[in-house]
Formats: C-alpha cells, structure tokens, sequence
C-alpha cells in the first residue's frame, strides 16, 4: 500500500487528483480522489491529514463490493 500520494494533478481550476493503490487479499485496487483546494499544496494537506478516514472508507467500500469505477463524493468538513 503506498502512503502517499502520486502527485496532485489539477482537475479543474480548484480541484486536484490524488491516486492511491490499496492491497486487500493479494489484490491491489486503484483509487483515485479529487480535493477541492485553493493550491495543490492545500489540497496534499488535506489528503494527509486525512489519510485514515480516506483509507478506511476506501477499504470498506472494496470489502463490501460498493466501490466501482463510478466516482464516489466524499464531504469532509
């Protein structure tokens, strides 16, 4: 499982991509999510601050079967 991002890349003028992989059962899964953020900076802050939640949403959402290739919103305040 890698801990970090690969690299925000800008999704629109205020949002930023991060990607992630998760090993689950000797599978890995590829992740990605957008943060809205004023800077790419601001954003990798949010993501890190945020890991565990983002991890462990992402893991139950693959353990249950719900995550697809359909984008998830996520809202954290």
């Amino acid at each position: 499982m890698q801990h970090g991002p690969s690299g925000a890349r800008s999704a629109e003028s205020s949002g930023f991509v991060f990607h992630f992989q998760l090993a689950s059962n000797g599978a890995r899964r590829a992740c990605s999510l957008t943060i809205q953020a004023e800077s790419a900076n601001e954003a990798t802050r949010i993501f890190r601050e945020n890991w565990s939640t983002i991890e462990s949403m992402a893991r139950d959402g693959v353990s249950a079967g719900t995550v697809s290739s359909t984008p998830v919103c996520l809202e954290m305040s």
